[in-house]
């Protein structure tokens, strides 16, 4: 399979530089996992305003929710909450 890449949202770049260096290279080892392996599933999905399904993972205390554009090979990354 050839590799996906991973995409942020303007929100989650927002929230991502506002991290500390160790806060941001955990969450690059999260955001690469999912690009690894675009077919897992989520813990749950959540449809969007559009209709569309988003997967979110809740990982520690942080939910990350992203969607799958297999046309492109991309992982789109459109939030990120912490509990």
């Amino acid at each position: 399979m050839e590799p996906y890449d991973f995409v942020l949202g303007a929100d989650v770049v927002h929230a991502f530089t506002a991290l500390n260096t160790r806060e941001r290279e955990k969450l690059l080892q999260i955001f690469d996992g999912l690009a690894r392996h675009p077919f897992a599933p989520g813990d749950y999905r959540e449809p969007g305003l559009t209709g569309r399904e988003y997967e979110v993972r809740l990982q520690d205390e942080l939910i990350v929710t992203w969607w799958v554009d297999h046309a492109v090979k991309e992982v789109r990354i459109v939030r990120l909450e912490w509990t």
